[in-house]
């Protein structure tokens, strides 16, 4: 029987699912145990060149979800091993998440929630509340997750704008958003919510000069990855309140260091990284990424492949 390596806690049902086929070998720190997998799911560990070398019988790698930076995707390419990920698993708990930062942010909910705990009740008067009605929304990367958060925010009379390089004005026109450029993006938009895969483009793609490019009361959201804002830069442009507020569900550094100065901000609302851990959200990743091993060690033609050159070699061969 066929083994398979999964490096972390996933769904009870994705393991059923890998068990009627497989011979399952759950955790990842030793891979003493994983000697003669073929395949390895793995969440947030990270995937490099030795990792794979050490397992020279991997086949297939699966990520339970849609970023793949923790994977070397060239190393897995040049030793022939099919990368697999679940791209539209937790598109819905992401964009929702995203959606409740914005609103969070414009209603001081955590401020005014903290006092009212503490009987400072006519902090009331200290803290308005801003309305996204009339608001403009700016989108920087227009994919599923950006298009279902202008969607579920389409309500409120917001208007849209969106950066995306790979999208075409009239693909955005029939989306419901304006599409322009980044810098109008920044110089335009009440909100700036990021959406990109983490590149060496996108790296700090929101450093110092985006942050001063953008309006004094604008909000800045990030649950895409934590390298594309420059955290320094952010906790100057917050602290001087040169930007209204931000919202983070991701870091440079996960876990964050417990004396981030970010934590003195109280124009900052974070989360740990969990936008995409809703409970239809982890099974959907669980069983697409399980199923993507499934149909790839049994023959068939996984549905979301990362590397599909390697598919070609694999058919040639």
């Amino acid at each position: 029987m066929k083994k398979v390596l999964v490096t972390e806690q996933i769904h009870e049902d994705a393991i059923a699912l890998l068990q009627k086929q497989f011979e399952v070998v759950q955790g990842g720190e030793d891979l003493t145990a994983a000697r003669g997998c073929e395949g390895m799911l793995v969440r947030v560990k990270q995937v490099t060149a030795q990792v794979m070398d050490a397992l020279p019988t991997l086949r297939v790698i699966a990520k339970h979800g849609i970023g793949v930076d923790n994977i070397d995707l060239q190393a897995a390419t040049e030793r022939g091993i099919l990368v697999v990920n679940a791209p539209t698993a937790n598109i819905h708990a992401v964009a929702e998440h995203t959606a409740a930062l914005i609103l969070a942010l414009l209603k001081n909910l955590l401020f005014l929630d903290r006092a009212t705990r503490k009987g400072e009740f006519q902090k009331r008067n200290q803290y308005i509340t801003t309305e996204l009605r009339g608001k403009s929304v700016g989108l920087v990367g227009f994919g599923r997750i950006a298009q279902l958060v202008r969607d579920k925010l389409s309500g409120f009379g917001a208007a849209f704008l969106a950066y995306d390089p790979f999208m075409s004005r009239e693909q955005a026109d029939a989306l419901g958003v304006s599409l322009v450029s980044l810098e109008e993006v920044l110089r335009a938009a009440d909100i700036v919510s990021l959406h990109t895969p983490l590149t060496e483009e996108t790296h700090h793609l929101i450093d110092a000069g985006a942050l001063s490019r953008m309006k004094p009361g604008a909000y800045l959201i990030n649950a895409s990855r934590g390298p594309v804002v420059d955290e320094r830069a952010l906790y100057e442009a917050l602290s001087a309140h040169a930007i209204a507020g931000a919202a983070l569900d991701v870091f440079e550094q996960e876990p964050p260091r417990s004396d981030s100065p970010l934590w003195e901000l109280d124009n900052l609302i974070v989360s740990p990284h969990n936008a995409a851990l809703s409970d239809a959200a982890l099974r959907a990743m669980g069983m697409d990424s399980a199923q993507g091993i499934a149909d790839f060690l049994t023959g068939g033609a996984p549905k979301y492949p990362v590397n599909p050159t390697v598919l070609e070699g694999d058919a040639k061969s």
